[in-house]
């Protein structure tokens, strides 16, 4: 997936080119499905969204020629089609919410390239889509800075369920940051 190939094809776009367009489609629509369906654990829903987000594409051909990075491009799209379902939810207020530590899953090289309001709203978004027990577990260790002892005490639980439940969730996380590597 170089950046010629995606230049070639906007190209084709800009011609009105069905088969460009077709070529895009079948690179990156499974890409996007992904993404929005790690966000919204709903694989109708992403589905609905990535043939959306083409479809935008498409109706706005002539307007994407001053494209620099096709994938960038996408990714925003995606994360802003996201952003508003879940508005038209009303539910965005969960999401504005900061973790004080989000290095513990997050590379540098992703974070510099992920404006942090951003990302930060994207892992909230995640973490609320995860079982109950888990995100009251998750935000008792990573927000809270409670031990793992502390928080089994408190719950009644066993440490190793505590332990399971934050690699679960952090393997999830990391899951959904290599997504998001994949468009820069």
């Amino acid at each position: 997936m170089d950046r010629q190939a995606d230049e070639r094809i906007l190209q084709g776009l800009l011609q009105n080119d069905c088969r460009a367009f077709d070529e895009l489609y079948m690179r990156y629509a499974p890409h996007v499905e992904a993404f929005a369906c790690c966000l919204l654990k709903n694989r109708s829903e992403a589905e609905d969204l990535a043939h959306d987000i083409f479809l935008k594409i498409w109706e706005n051909r002539q307007s994407i020629g001053h494209v620099r990075s096709f994938r960038s491009y996408l990714f925003r799209m995606t994360r802003n089609a996201v952003f508003d379902l879940f508005e038209h939810k009303n539910v965005r207020v969960r999401y504005e919410r900061q973790y004080r530590r989000i290095g513990d899953f997050v590379s540098e090289d992703v974070a510099a390239k992920v404006a942090s309001d951003d990302l930060m709203m994207i892992i909230e978004m995640a973490v609320e889509q995860m079982p109950e027990q888990r995100r009251k577990i998750f935000r008792m260790s990573r927000c809270e800075d409670r031990s793992y002892q502390e928080i089994a005490s408190e719950l009644g639980i066993s440490t190793k369920t505590v332990e399971y439940h934050i690699r679960t969730a952090l393997a999830e996380l990391r899951k959904i940051i290599g997504i998001i590597a994949f468009f820069f």
